[in-house]
């Protein structure tokens, strides 16, 4: 599946891997300061970064169904890297329910952040690895690359 030549995964990845942190930014900055303007910033865009992540998510499982038995290391690669990243993702997907079935936001507890600074830890292993599969073993490019036919 390709949108003008661009494999959809690689396009949907960035938003997550950009908003996650910044969510982690804003929730502590609004626990530091008590400022629930940024605590509330942080769910939206906690929100923001879960559902455009299962869609990235779901992208990025077509693109792992068609690397060719030949790239067996890219596979294994590519499991690995989705393994983790989905990990990640239903750990953010889960804090953001707890959130929004809270009667109201509230500030960033102190575990909460470390569970968030973890995940976010996870998610850098997690690019990384995507970025070999790219880089490395040329999947999901266009030189090289069956998968996206």
């Amino acid at each position: 599946m390709k949108l003008d030549y661009h494999p959809p995964h690689l396009i949907l990845v960035h938003f997550p891997s950009a908003l996650f942190p910044v969510e982690f930014a804003f929730a502590a900055i609004g626990y530091y300061r008590h400022d629930l303007s940024f605590s509330n910033a942080a769910f939206y865009v906690l929100a923001a970064g879960v559902l455009l992540g299962w869609l990235a998510a779901f992208a990025g499982l077509i693109d792992l169904s068609r690397i060719p038995k030949e790239k067996a290391t890219g596979q294994r690669t590519g499991l690995i890297h989705g393994g983790l990243n989905v990990l990640v993702l239903s750990g953010y997907t889960v804090l953001a329910i707890l959130q929004y079935k809270a009667p109201e936001i509230s500030y960033a507890t102190v575990p909460q952040l470390l569970l968030k600074a973890f995940l976010l830890l996870l998610l850098i292993a997690g690019n990384y690895l995507g970025g070999q599969l790219v880089l490395k073993y040329k999947i999901g490019t266009l030189k090289n690359d069956k998968t996206q036919s």
